[in-house]
């Protein structure tokens, strides 16, 4: 009577063992890990895209295929971001064999539709000379500082004139407004002290349709 009862006692702790191997198993399983996302990189125009990859394991190989096809070391963090990709889907591949995982990226946002640039005013803000008073006998560096008023943002080429100087360069406008680059022409000279001091005029203009002039008159430094 004992020994069956023996043998019945064991019955249950031989399925038990049977069963841990597939429990273990299921434990052994790699957990999904990692996270990877095409975003727009920051301050770029035209938009740029990055591959931004974390939460994989440190120094873990990633082999990333899409638009474009790479292999990249996750660092200590188990982080690495790939700038100026092509814009599309992506996945990254993690491990090897049974341990291999795929990640897919999510999108990156529809780019906004640009906004083209509309210009509404020209303005001149200042002109200087260094030192401020000058040795008006003799030509002399001034200075112009000008900005754009507008909307949307893109190339804006604009147009400075004035001392027989012209220059037509661009520049990346900003709404609602944007500094120039400076303008330097030189003063003209006068013969002497008791003549009007020296002036400057110059003018800033941008698609024809907006303008400003300015005139500026020297500071004469005792008996030039």
């Amino acid at each position: 009577m004992n020994r069956h009862a023996r043998y019945a006692l064991l019955a249950p702790l031989l399925v038990t063992a049977v069963a841990m191997p597939s429990t273990m198993a299921a434990q052994a399983a790699p957990a999904p890990q990692g996270a990877c996302k095409l975003v727009v990189a920051p301050g770029t125009n035209p938009v740029e895209y990055d591959l931004v990859m974390t939460g994989f394991k440190g120094g873990q190989l990633l082999r990333v295929s899409g638009p474009e096809e790479f292999q990249r070391n996750a660092d200590g963090a188990g982080s690495v971001t790939e700038e100026d990709v092509k814009k599309g889907a992506y996945t990254v591949k993690s491990g090897w064999g049974r341990n291999e995982q795929t990640t897919g990226c999510t999108k990156a946002p529809r780019s906004p539709a640009p906004v083209k640039v509309r210009i509404t005013d020209a303005e001149i803000t200042g002109a200087s000379t260094t030192p401020a008073a000058v040795d008006c006998s003799k030509p002399q560096n001034v200075t112009f500082q000008g900005k754009f008023t507008g909307t949307g943002t893109g190339e804006v080429d604009y147009f400075w004139s004035g001392q027989g100087k012209q220059a037509a360069p661009s520049l990346k406008f900003n709404a609602p407004d944007t500094q120039t680059a400076p303008f330097v022409v030189k003063s003209p000279t006068r013969g002497a002290p008791t003549e009007p001091a020296p002036k400057v005029v110059v003018n800033l203009s941008a698609g024809g349709n907006v303008a400003d002039s300015s005139t500026f008159t020297l500071t004469c430094a005792p008996g030039t």
